[in-house]
């Protein structure tokens, strides 16, 4: 009765709870197959996107070919894009990878997948170019061996772009090496251009005091030392300008000036030189309706010197140098100008013309020996007629002559044009030839000049070498104490200031510009720089605070005594 009730009460009990736990097990099982499908399709969606990855970078192209029969598998979307090559022909025959490359690099690339154990992963450099173009691509080619699938994965990797910026830094690399030994050797040639001079200038010093006791001997060797300081001197200028020109920092100004009166100073400078040699010089102005331009006059001046340095210096006795200036074309706003300096020199080797304006090339070593110069003068020439947006043309015959041409363009200036009807009138010459030779007469014999500068041994030089001529020397130590002995002294007491520029406590720039500020009927009196400051720029802001010109130390007393003279005579 009891064994009855517990069947009837405890079987369906039993049947429920198996179906219970049949139900928990099928759930487990329901369970982890879900996270099974999961991982494996997170693991799907993962090789997809990897894939897809690859397809979306539109420079890289991919392709699956499998290792026992190099049947191609897969082949990315942008391949034929890329290489030109249809997907199914590809697919068909591997072999038309082959048109990709050249005969050459595909031979190259044969052996080296030979020669791959399969291991790790194989880099390859290739050109290619897709089919039908002819502009050619730089890749790069890896290949790996996926050996879960028994498949190459060959990646084609686009790097043209990279592969110039790489090939650009190698140019910039090999023109920074090339510049370096440039400046190496410029270095290395001003070295020893600087030592040359003075070594011959310690010498003669050395010769001169061994003769003090010959008066004539040791003028001789004192002559020398003073021709070898004048070329130092130059050369020192030259190598100054060239620093500033490759630095940058040389700068062109643009003011009104007078073409007719830089050709008489022209004229002015270089006929005394070139009468004295027997030269037939003229300076010629042709074809001009303008006389004013704007530009850097300075400069300009600079680069026609330095060609009638050479060509006079290049001439022998009885030759001829020719300066010639012609209006060419006036476009708008603009004259074109034509500046030619032709001699009939020794003339310029045909294989050294493209070298000329190289610095410190000189034709051969004799040169210097003979002529002098430091071989910096062209190319500061070349540099500033570049920077005006010019150009030289240089035409030589060995035994002939040298022709100079320099095609430049300057704006017109604005104002009246009163351009002289003739080069010179007679009555003009006879002035200009009267004035040449009561500056060449003149002397510093009795003038009164107030001398300020600082430094105590160019004062001394300064103030000995001028008594010897007779003048009678005040010294101010700086620019305050040079203002006050001005205002000090009675009208016309001083004939002249010679001014240094850097000084303590107030500069003779500021000295200078003080004095012309004062309500004085001697404050006009002619003021002169007198300093180290030997730059181009310096001699202009000289004459834009009021100075009557700029000597560069050392100083050449030649050069103090014309330009006193011209100052004095011509007031």
């Amino acid at each position: 009765m009891v064994l009855d009730y517990f069947n009837y009460h405890m079987v369906p009990l039993l049947i429920l709870l198996a179906a219970l736990v049949f139900s928990v097990f099928c759930l487990g099982l329901y369970l982890r197959e879900r996270v099974r499908a999961k991982r494996l399709e997170a693991s799907v969606s993962g090789e997809r996107r990897f894939y897809e990855a690859f397809a979306a970078n539109r420079r890289d192209f991919f392709l699956l070919v499998r290792q026992s029969d190099l049947h191609i598998l897969y082949v990315s979307p942008n391949f034929e894009e890329m290489t030109g090559i249809d997907q199914e022909r590809l697919c068909s025959d591997i072999e038309a990878l082959k048109l990709m490359v050249s005969p050459k690099t595909a031979r190259r690339v044969i052996r080296e997948l030979k020669e791959w154990d399969c291991s790790g992963e194989l880099r390859l450099e290739i050109d290619y170019s897709a089919s039908g173009s002819e502009q050619v691509s730089h890749g790069l080619v890896s290949v790996r061996l996926e050996e879960s699938t028994s498949c190459y994965l060959v990646v084609f990797c686009d790097n043209t772009q990279e592969y110039k910026i790489r090939d650009g830094l190698k140019r910039e690399l090999g023109q920074a090496r090339q510049e370096s030994q440039a400046k190496t050797d410029f270095l290395s040639k001003m070295s020893h251009e600087i030592r040359t001079p003075m070594n011959g200038i310690l010498g003669m010093l050395s010769l001169a005091k061994a003769h003090v006791m010959d008066p004539k001997q040791t003028g001789y060797y004192l002559d020398r030392a003073e021709s070898l300081s004048q070329f130092l001197l130059t050369l020192i200028n030259d190598i100054l300008d060239m620093s500033r020109i490759e630095s940058g920092k040389m700068e062109l100004e643009e003011v009104p000036f007078d073409l007719f009166a830089v050709a008489e100073k022209l004229d002015s400078m270089f006929r005394s030189t070139t009468e004295a040699k027997n030269l037939k010089w003229d300076v010629r102005m042709q074809d001009f309706d303008v006389c004013r331009v704007v530009g850097d006059e300075l400069r300009l001046t600079q680069v026609i010197i330095n060609f009638i340095s050479n060509a006079v210096k290049f001439t022998p006795p009885g030759g001829s140098v020719i300066v010639t200036f012609r209006q060419m074309h006036k476009i708008e706003g603009k004259i074109h100008l034509m500046i030619r300096v032709r001699d009939t020199g020794k003339g310029i080797k045909s294989d050294f013309i493209s070298k000329i304006f190289r610095p410190f090339e000189q034709e051969d070593a004799s040169t210097a020996h003979h002529y002098g110069g430091s071989g910096l003068g062209m190319a500061i020439a070349d540099n500033i007629v570049r920077m005006m947006n010019g150009e030289i043309i240089v035409e030589s015959e060995e035994g002939k002559g040298t022709e100079f041409v320099v095609y430049i363009a300057l704006p017109i200036a604005e104002g009246e044009q009163e351009v002289p009807e003739t080069w010179k009138s007679t009555g003009e010459e006879m002035d200009d030839v009267a004035r040449k030779k009561a500056i060449e007469e003149f002397t510093l014999d009795g003038l009164h000049i107030l001398l300020a500068e600082d430094n105590d041994v160019n004062a001394e030089i300064a103030m000995e070498i001028m008594e010897m001529e007779g003048a009678v020397l005040e010294r101010a130590c700086d620019g305050i104490e040079a203002v006050r002995m001005f205002e000090e002294s009675q009208e016309n007491g001083y004939d002249a200031i010679l001014m240094d520029i850097q000084m303590p406590n107030m500069t003779g720039w500021e000295a200078a510009a003080a004095i012309r500020k004062l309500g004085r009927a001697d404050a006009d009196i002619p003021i002169f720089a007198m300093s180290a400051n030997a730059f181009v720029e310096d001699k202009r802001h000289s004459m834009e605070v009021g100075m009557n010109g700029h000597i560069s130390k050392p100083v050449d007393y030649k050069e103090v005594r014309r330009l006193m003279g011209e100052a004095l005579l011509n007031r």
